[in-house]
């Protein structure tokens, strides 16, 4: 559960900062991701909605956290609270994610992330 914690964080650390290039390595080429919209967002998509500011987010408390880890694979169950701006619109809200991290040539990385409103 820590190794989960601890790369949560770094993620969310990345996140708050618009960090593209720690988001990079953090997030596989590979990525499966279905917003909470529903709507299916490469990792080429995510990056670039951080690095143009389309996204800011401004904080993220965690409400809920729960990991398993599995030989070379991570499932965590989280709830956060997030405020930010989408499209210069507010785009606060409470958040359900169910991550998979998978050792990708050595490094943990998102290989999948369903978001639903929580």
């Amino acid at each position: 559960m820590q190794k989960a914690l601890m790369l949560e964080n770094r993620l969310f650390a990345a996140m708050l900062h618009s960090d593209t290039k720690a988001l990079d390595t953090l997030i596989a080429d590979s990525l499966i991701f279905i917003n909470h919209a529903g709507q299916n967002v490469t990792k080429a998509q995510d990056l670039e909605m951080h690095s143009s500011g389309l996204i800011r987010i401004q904080d993220i408390t965690r409400e809920r956290f729960n990991a398993c880890e599995y030989s070379g694979c991570l499932i965590v169950d989280t709830c956060v609270s997030v405020t930010g701006t989408y499209d210069g619109q507010n785009a606060n809200g409470r958040f359900h994610h169910l991550r998979t991290w998978a050792v990708i040539d050595g490094q943990w990385q998102v290989v999948g992330l369903k978001s639903s409103m929580g």
